[in-house]
């Protein structure tokens, strides 16, 4: 019989292993990874509670319920979002064993937290979304409700511009007002406050109007030393022809391709927002942002239906990545009113 438990740092190399043998196949499968410490990356956003299933002594599965405040509608809630959902092989098509871990999941939900989750599932996992989509017995449903793009840009790409500055400590109030003005027009986007803006423990920056104000905000968000994106594997002919397509890329200043093993050297732009009037600023203020950057890549999550997506495609010629966003619930599905879906993916 298979138990769950909430993870303590006990399980912490076996939370690791199951993140490095479990990954998400697209055109590169990547995993991931938590090192050096499963537990170093919890609670930046919001509350993580890790859960792990064994089958006697042997951890075969596990998952991470976030309960995390977004803007549904417009509007402010506390929801959960599922995510590190690993499952052994030779499990994931016992019925019994998916609703008892559902059935975990969803029971760690807060008081006060919504009914429903929200998750996001690499778009070219077929294998996996064709399992969940199912809706077999005694399983919450998921229903798809849009699709994020993970955008890699290179830093070479990056121009300076001078628009962003270090957010001053007593601009905090004012950046989050000014993030969720912006942020309130997309579905599962983050609600930030003081607290959690601290938390993340990013780096913040503003640009600021002509009478001083914040008129735009962003965070540089480096995790590689607590959360690490692994390129695993790539599929045929691309696994071959990975080192000519490197140095084709290199010389075109786009961003070249980790070898199998190798953690992406990227930073997360989080957090973007501007008022009305530097909306239309969207594409310098990424080019400024490229510029600070101190990795190599800067990785950011938009909506398909952005208006700016293929300005910004055409200009930073990024690697690109498709996550399909799901609710996920016992009953019946939110109701969504047709705003464009954008959850942070620096969060996930």
């Amino acid at each position: 019989m298979i138990r769950f438990a909430p993870a303590t740092p006990a399980d912490d190399a076996e939370l690791r292993a199951l993140l490095r043998a479990h990954s998400m196949a697209s055109w590169v499968t990547m995993a991931v990874e938590r090192e050096p410490s499963f537990f170093g990356g919890m609670n930046r956003f919001g509350c993580d509670l890790a859960v792990i299933a064994r089958d006697g002594d042997r951890a075969v599965g596990m998952f991470v319920r976030s309960e995390h405040p977004v803007h549904l509608n417009g509007h402010p809630v506390q929801t959960g979002y599922l995510g590190a959902l690993r499952i052994d092989a030779g499990y994931r098509r016992r019925v019994r064993a998916l609703r008892d871990g559902y059935a975990a999941a969803f029971a760690a939900g807060e008081q006060g937290s919504s009914g429903f989750c929200y998750t996001c599932i690499a778009s070219e996992n077929r294998p996996a979304r064709r399992l969940l989509e199912g809706n077999l017995k005694g399983l919450p449903r998921y229903v798809e409700v849009g699709e994020v793009i993970a955008l890699a840009m290179p830093r070479v790409r990056g121009k300076v511009l001078g628009h962003w500055h270090p957010m001053r400590p007593d601009e905090d109030a004012a950046v989050c007002a000014l993030h969720n003005a912006a942020a309130a027009s997309r579905q599962f986007s983050p609600v930030l406050n003081p607290m959690t803006l601290v938390a993340t423990g990013a780096d913040f920056f503003v640009c600021r109007d002509a009478l001083g104000k914040p008129a735009a905000c962003m965070a540089l968000w480096n995790q590689n030393d607590y959360k690490q994106v692994v390129a695993r594997s790539y599929r045929q002919p691309l696994a071959a022809l990975r080192p000519l397509y490197n140095a084709v890329a290199a010389a075109r200043r786009q961003v070249t391709l980790p070898r199998p093993g190798q953690a992406v050297d990227q930073t997360y732009l989080a957090f973007l927002a501007a008022d009305a009037k530097h909306a239309p600023m969207l594409t310098e203020l990424v080019a400024d942002a490229l510029a600070m950057c101190r990795t190599a890549v800067l990785t950011m999550g938009v909506s398909t239906h952005d208006p700016g997506l293929q300005e910004i495609i055409a200009r930073f010629c990024p690697s690109h990545y498709r996550m399909t966003v799901y609710t996920v619930a016992y009953g019946d599905p939110p109701g969504l009113d047709g705003r464009p879906v954008l959850p942070e993916i620096a969060v996930l």
